[in-house]
Order: C-alpha cells, then structure tokens, then sequence
C-alpha cells in the first residue's frame, strides 16, 4: 500500500516549488540569465540548496521548469491543441494561425523575462536551450503540417511566410525594448504602433493563403 503524503507536507512543497520557480525569473529580470545557480536560486528563493536537488533533481530541471511555464508555445500547448481539434476547414486554419502569432507578439512584448531568455538562446547553446527549441518548433508544425496540403505546387511557402513572422516577433520587440526606436516608421511602444503590427500578421496569413489557392482547390 502506497503511503500518502501529509497534506500540509503537500502545501509546504508546492509553496517551497512555487519560490524556487519564481526566484529563476527574478534573477532572469533583475541579473541576467549567467547569474543563475544553485546558491543564487536558493538565495532568492530563501530556501536551502539542497531543496533545489530534492524537487527538481537539478539546476537545469529547475530552470526547465520556468521556461516551459514562460515560453508562450509551451506554455499554450494545451490551448493550441485545443484550438486544433476545431479545425475543419481553411478559414478556421487561417484564423488559428493568425491568432496564434498575434498572441505570441502580444505575450513576448509583455514578459521581460521571456526577452531575456531569448536573447539567451541566440547567444548561447546548451542542452537545455536546444531541447526548449526543438519543443517549440514540434508545436508549430503541428499546424504547419495542416496547412501543407494548401500549398501543395504552389509557389507560396507558409513555413518561410511563418518562419519569418515568428522571426520578425522576436526582432521588432527586442529592438524596441532595447533601443527605443522606431522600425519602418513605426512605434511599436505605442499601442497604436503594435495594433498596426498585430493587423498586418493577420493580413500576411491571409495573403498567404490567398496566393496558395490558385493552384490548389482544397477549402
């Protein structure tokens, strides 16, 4: 018979958890992704070390563990798979797709951390980054799998239409965020200016598809 743990012992670990997760996003935010370790994590989380190894087996689990919380297509994986069991025809193809990406821009401009992490994985590469990326990518080509059979001998490809919205999501906020500067003419620090960017991701997609239909009759 399997012995049950205490539910107070329950609480006080998901509690100890909770601060180990939040204290890999402060040091993000405040020091930078280098300053993460053991004895920094468990400064800030104001827990012994050894917790660390005790609930998540190790620094990289741990930091694993915040970045799936954080990232938006891990994150959202449920919701996406959500989104795709509805699917049945193009314009709801187009409009996932479209969401999706709009969402993504609004979600990466509002978590610092996750800029940090970012610039984090085109700096560096480690295990855990390039297992992080590979996750994310498997997500995305879900829908991009979907999408292929409207694209079949035309000369439009989504995935480089998606590669290069998805591209261009990480580089406008992170320019913006670091050099306070207009792209294009645009403000994407002002409301307005990121409404502009959200409308056109819906138009690109749209585009897209558009210009994938002439040779291919599926709908």
């Amino acid at each position: 018979m399997v012995k049950k743990e205490p539910t107070e012992a329950i609480k006080s670990r998901l509690l100890t958890e909770r601060k180990l997760i939040d204290a890999v996003g402060a040091i993000i935010k405040a020091k930078g992704y280098r300053a993460l370790g053991v004895n920094e994590i468990a400064r800030e989380a104001k827990v012994t070390k050894k917790l660390i190894y005790r609930y998540f087996e190790n620094v990289d689990r741990l930091i694993e563990t915040y970045v799936i919380e954080k990232d938006y297509w891990l994150s959202y994986k449920k919701n996406i798979s959500n989104d795709i069991e509805g699917i049945n025809k193009k314009s709801a193809l187009v409009d996932t797709i479209s969401s999706l990406l709009e969402k993504q821009f609004e979600y990466f401009w509002n978590e610092e951390e996750m800029q940090k992490i970012i610039l984090w994985e085109i700096s560096e590469r480690t295990v855990l980054l390039d297992s992080m990326c590979k996750v994310r990518a498997e997500q995305g080509d879900i829908l991009l799998e979907m999408s292929d059979p409207y694209f079949k001998n035309s000369p439009v490809s989504l995935r480089g239409v998606s590669a290069l919205l998805v591209s261009g999501i990480y580089y406008m906020v992170l320019h913006a965020k670091k050099n306070d500067s207009t792209i294009c003419g645009l403000d994407i620090n002002s409301a307005e200016g990121r409404a502009e960017v959200q409308k056109s991701i819906r138009h690109i997609v749209e585009w897209a598809f558009q210009a994938g239909k002439a040779k291919n009759k599926i709908i």
